[in-house]
């Protein structure tokens, strides 16, 4: 079962003077990544529910009573699939990158610099491990022990770094061939069989997505709670099928040779460059995506399998990363014009929460969606996914706007920031003692 992730982010990215010892002033933020990060989360919130909370491809759901279907609905998904599913989560992935660079580049002392920024990714990790027994789907642990490894890559020079992204990208071909053989050759095969024997402890069939899905639509929290241990094995198992560490290794170098070089506080001198971006990620990305859309069957199928499942792998890789780069370079470049500039940048409040936001989406997702709530899993149309989320993403701006004028920081990210410096670390500590207040 693929998930699309919705992202993981670091709360922040940081100013990068003076050493690491408290939280940076949200003044000192440079506004154009906080855009940028609060666009990321409208379409990774648009591409979850999509492809997982809605539940409209999933098995079983097709017969639903009432079931609002509209003649643009299959138009949509396939435009959701092409458009919207994977990107966003490469430009978190791009961003979280980015962030660690910054952290890091405030090292007047390098082991206190590494020692903060292990604790954060910990931090992170615990509230990853919440969020995925809430929801299968969680991206937070992952990021977060994919952080522990681009530690150890700190020291890559950036030419070093540029190759390891096109090598990382193309690993997951590699990673299907033995798919060809039999689909037990996987890496994520002791996850999968650790999910199984979950499964069968809990009392759940793990062959049946008629299950699952009948704990989303109609079961209440005791199901849902069920399918928690199985489905934190069952996850992993699906990331490293998919090969998505090479994907997100790939994007977070990427990030790091962009944050070191701090690109963004010169946009106008890289508008050559992002205008090559833009051309050779439609021309590439575009057509191949398109393609892979055509692909894309229900989720309790598992997808194309056999050379059909190697051929999207390929799409896959031509088409993602380029596609999510030319969106990224269509934004810096709109970001150059003062009126779109003041349109954008009223996602930055969005970005700055942007942890709050992405735990707040899914418990929205499961107010509309589950059973538990509205029970409109399977019901709801693709059609209405785009509005939807649009006023997800309206009540979120506003709620972040509201509270940024009132607290330095959001609900989430003043919790992670206090767990990571804590209230005993000099000047960082003081300043916590009155986090949450200008």
């Amino acid at each position: 079962m693929s998930i699309a992730p919705r992202s993981a982010v670091l709360d922040s990215v940081l100013d990068t003077s003076g050493p690491i010892t408290g939280p940076t002033d949200p003044t000192s933020r440079a506004t154009v990544l906080d855009a940028l990060r609060g666009f990321a989360l409208f379409g990774v919130c648009l591409g979850n529910i999509a492809t997982a909370f809605s539940l409209w491809e999933w098995e079983g759901t097709a017969d639903l009573v009432p079931r609002y279907e509209l003649p643009a609905d299959a138009t949509m998904m396939y435009l959701y699939h092409a458009l919207v599913d994977g990107k966003f989560y490469s430009i978190f992935s791009l961003m979280f990158g980015l962030g660690f660079a910054l952290q890091l580049g405030r090292r007047a002392d390098a082991a206190a610099a590494l020692g903060t920024y292990r604790r954060r990714l910990w931090i992170l990790a615990g509230i990853g491990f919440a969020h995925l027994l809430l929801w299968m789907g969680d991206i937070l642990l992952f990021y977060a022990l994919m952080g522990m490894i681009l530690v150890r890559l700190r020291e890559m020079e950036d030419r070093r770094a540029l190759r390891w992204v096109a090598i990382l990208l193309a690993l997951p071909i590699v990673n299907y061939l033995p798919l060809l053989i039999s689909p037990m050759l996987t890496l994520g095969m002791p996850f999968f069989a650790l999910g199984y024997g979950a499964s069968m402890l809990v009392g759940v069939d793990p062959e049946s997505m008629l299950v699952v899905t009948e704990s989303f639509v109609h079961g209440g929290v005791d199901d849902i709670a069920r399918l928690s241990l199985p489905g934190v094995f069952f996850r992993f198992g699906d990331l490293l099928y998919t090969g998505r560490p090479f994907k997100v290794m790939a994007m977070f170098l990427l990030g790091m040779v962009i944050g070191r070089r701090r690109m963004w506080e010169q946009l106008e001198v890289h508008i050559p460059l992002l205008k090559r971006i833009l051309a050779w990620g439609l021309v590439v990305g575009l057509p191949a995506n398109l393609l892979m859309a055509m692909n894309a069957g229900q989720i309790g199928g598992g997808g194309p399998s056999g050379l059909m499942g190697l051929a999207n792998t390929v799409l896959y890789t031509l088409g993602v990363a380029p596609l999510a780069m030319a969106y990224v370079a269509g934004f810096l470049l709109l970001w150059q014009r003062p009126g779109w500039q003041r349109v954008l940048g009223g996602l930055a409040p969005t970005g700055r929460m942007a942890l709050t936001n992405y735990l707040m989406q899914t418990v929205i997702a499961i107010v509309i969606f589950y059973g538990i709530g509205f029970g409109l899993g399977g019901r709801l149309g693709p059609t209405w996914f785009l509005p939807l989320v649009l006023a997800i993403l309206t009540g979120q701006t506003l709620f972040s706007q509201w509270w940024l004028a009132r607290h330095r920081f959001g609900p989430m990210e003043g919790v992670w920031r206090k767990w990571t410096y804590g209230e005993g670390e000099g000047s960082g500590g003081r300043r916590f003692a009155a986090l949450g207040k200008r």
